[in-house]
Parts: C-alpha cells; structure tokens; sequence
C-alpha cells in the first residue's frame, strides 16, 4: 500500500516537472537573443524528465516484485493458517524471517525513491534558479530588427548606447557580421 504512494508520488513529481517544463518554455523564449540558451536549458531538462521516467521504471519494477513476494508470503501464512496441528516453530521463523526481509527491502527501496527524486528535482530547481536568476540580472532594454543599409554603431549611435555592450548583449564577435532582418537586443544606456 506504502510502495502504491510512492509510485503515485514519484507520478506525480513527473507531471509536476513536465507542467514546469512546458510553463517555463515560452518565459524563457521571450527574447530571441535567448532562445538558443533556452533550447539547450529545455533541452538538458527534457534529458533530466527522461532518467526521471527510466528510474520510476526501474522503480515500478522492483515494487511490482516485492508485491508479488508479499503475496506469496500471504499465501504461505494462509496455507500454515490452514494446517492447524501441522504448523511448527521453524515454519513460522522462516515466514517471519521473510516477512521481515520483505519489510526491509521495501523501506531500503523507499528511501532510494526519495533519495533519487530529491536529487533529480533539486537539479531541475536548482537550474530553473539559475535561469531566473541569470535573466533577472540582465538588463531592461528594447528589440532592434536589423534593416538595409545599417549598421551596429549606427544602431549604437540612435539607441544612444555603446557598440560593445550591443555586442556583449548579442552574443556578437564581428560587427559587420549582421544581416538584414536579424533582431538586436539593445540594453538600456
């Protein structure tokens, strides 16, 4: 009944994630300077939700086999019930050392599953703070599409801001490397 919680729990920590995952997407593409980061952040996420699936799988499987080893231990334990005169010390020893293994491997398997889920969901926390943070710390500023005939430091030069820190903000190592149609992010001055 514990194992059938866990796996409903660790269920629902999987649709948890993939909400925040699906929620965060359009957040985090707001600027198109930013989408490749994005993508690569969605991208190490999604890998994440994957070993996510393949460990509630693997732990899908050993509960399935514990509750099957339980209910052969029940259906010992009814048959030695059963067999009134015939039921001796040794009998009930081995059923209740069984039992008392199946006790252990099951509370061993749950603090795996916590364990292994803390770990995972702390991770995903973990860089969805670092990508809040990291956008929080970037300057307010406008999107600049690129038309024909201009160039960054004539774009510096309307904006009032420095050629670098459009440089900087777009990722850009020539200067006379942008196209017609391309956005800019321009920060504040």
């Amino acid at each position: 009944m514990c194992d059938l919680f866990f796996l409903y729990l660790m269920k629902f920590f999987i649709l948890f994630i993939t909400f925040t995952l699906f929620t965060a997407a359009p957040l985090c593409a707001q600027r198109s300077a930013k989408i490749s980061t994005a993508n690569q952040a969605l991208a190490q996420q999604a890998q994440t939700l994957r070993e996510i699936q393949y460990t509630l799988q693997s732990f899908s499987a050993r509960i399935e086999a514990l509750e099957q080893q339980q209910a052969m231990l029940n259906s010992r334990i009814s048959a030695l019930e059963r067999n009134d005169g015939g039921v001796t010390k040794d009998d009930l020893a081995a059923v209740r050392a069984d039992l008392n293994a199946l006790k252990n491997e099951q509370g061993k398997l749950r603090g795996e599953i916590v364990a292994d889920l803390s770990t995972k969901i702390k991770t995903i926390a973990d860089k969805q703070r670092a990508a809040a943070e990291s956008q929080a710390k970037q300057k307010s500023g406008y999107t600049h599409v690129v038309e024909a005939g201009q160039t960054i430091s004539a774009i510096a030069q309307a904006y009032k801001v420095s050629v670098t820190s459009i440089m900087r903000a777009n990722k850009i190592k020539d200067a006379t490397k942008i196209r017609v149609g391309q956005e800019l992010f321009i920060p504040d001055p």
